[in-house]
């Protein structure tokens, strides 16, 4: 009998709110307990919720579940989430240690119907939740166990896990235990329009940035490519979300357009959005980034190359890191990244594994696997053209090619 996953959808809400109760040891609890789990379950905002949790079925019925998100959203969900537990329960977390931070995918609540135990289930849901972090190429993946739980721990260990230390944690003692990934190489394909995008796909790249107006440095595509690329192609698509050339300082009517664009991303399947906000000065525009990454939720989120005109990249670094998102495009302050390679290699090492780094501008088949060796970069953005705007699949294929050798 073959084990299927899905996400979760407001319907599990019943048994995720189980699910979430017994992980933390509550198996035995009143209606009003249950229902006001319920409520906390069913909302957008909060870490253990719905939004966050993979399903598993097995003839036809719900049989476990895994709770996992990003770390790098946990500070600003947990200033959401456990300010409704202590008003429920009356229980303060609040100053407790963190369980997980940016660059960890953070598998939090792991359950199987007491039926259905011994069944392979709960391997299956962990190794799961590890492929959603190698999908979303996050390097390593994180969980906590009781140390009485040694048969859990046991069964981590032979996943792949290891010890990472003791974390005091729900006023009870853990163990942190991790597993890191090693991520091949990746071309995110440039693609100024449905046809370069189309290219893209047929060549094999895994992702687009889709935009228009390359020679204004990229602009907000059409919103009807969009939907054709989210819907026909068998690639993730990010979206460039920018209305106009110029400069990174917009109006509040200008971030109000922007927002309805990452709406609608959001609202169509967009896998990711594109972004960057800056003050006058040079600084990052943090509160135009939160307001961006709310309307922005449960997609991915990169910083684009408005990072090259930060006037301190290792203090935006640090700002564009503790808003939240998942990766930075830039040349490393040069006009090309391979003139820029000395400084993408410190911004990766500063990066240290908490957000990704995209190494862009002049990126082709010749340099990018040097780029890649020098620097220490994971992932790289080029148009890969050979005439004008449009990308050559040739070249795709080709560059494609040399960063996997």
């Amino acid at each position: 009998m073959m084990i299927k996953f899905r996400p979760a959808t407001t319907n599990d809400t019943p048994f995720i709110t189980r699910a979430i109760l017994s992980a933390v040891g509550i198996d035995d609890v009143d209606e009003k307990r249950l229902s006001q789990q319920a409520e906390l379950c069913g909302r957008d905002d909060v870490l253990y919720s719905w939004r966050n949790t993979t399903i598993a079925e097995m003839d036809g019925k719900v049989v476990g579940s895994i709770t996992s998100y990003d770390g790098r959203n946990y500070c600003r969900m947990k200033a959401v989430t456990f300010p409704i537990i202590k008003a429920l329960y009356g229980l303060d977390f609040m100053a407790m240690p963190d369980e997980c931070a940016a660059g960890e995918y953070y598998l939090d609540s792991l359950y199987v119907a007491p039926e259905w135990r011994k069944r392979g289930i709960g391997t299956a849901l962990v190794r799961q939740g590890v492929e959603r972090a190698r999908w979303l190429r996050i390097p390593h993946v994180t969980l906590i166990v009781s140390p009485e739980k040694s048969a859990a721990a046991e069964l981590y260990r032979r996943i792949g896990f290891a010890d990472e230390g003791p974390l005091f944690a729900f006023n009870e003692h853990y163990t942190k235990m991790g597993m890191r990934l090693v991520l091949e190489p990746l071309l995110e394909v440039c693609a100024a329009s449905l046809n370069s995008a189309r290219k893209a796909d047929r060549a094999g790249a895994p992702r687009i940035e889709l935009c228009r107006r390359l020679d204004l440095g990229g602009l907000t595509p059409d919103r009807a490519d969009i939907a054709a690329c989210v819907n026909t192609l068998s690639l993730k698509t990010f979206v460039l979300i920018r209305p106009r050339g110029g400069d990174f300082c917009y109006t509040e009517d200008e971030l109000q357009t922007i927002l309805d664009d990452i709406r609608y991303c959001r609202d169509i399947g967009a896998a990711g959005v594109v972004v960057g906000f800056l003050h006058e000065d040079g600084s990052v525009n943090t509160g135009y980034c939160h307001r961006a990454m709310e309307a922005a939720h449960g997609m991915e989120f990169t910083f684009h190359r408005a990072f090259d005109r930060c006037a301190s990249w290792p203090e935006a670094l640090e700002q564009i890191i503790e808003c939240g998102f998942h990766r930075i495009l830039t040349s490393g302050q040069q006009p090309t990244a391979l003139q820029g390679v000395e400084t993408l290699k410190a911004i990766q090492q500063q990066a240290a594994g908490r957000i990704v780094i995209l190494a862009g501008s002049g990126i082709n088949a010749d340099n990018a696997a040097t780029i890649i060796r020098t620097t220490g970069v994971s992932e790289v953005h080029g148009s890969c053209k050979i005439n004008g705007y449009e990308s050559d699949e040739a070249e795709i294929r080709r560059t494609l090619a040399a960063i996997s050798c």
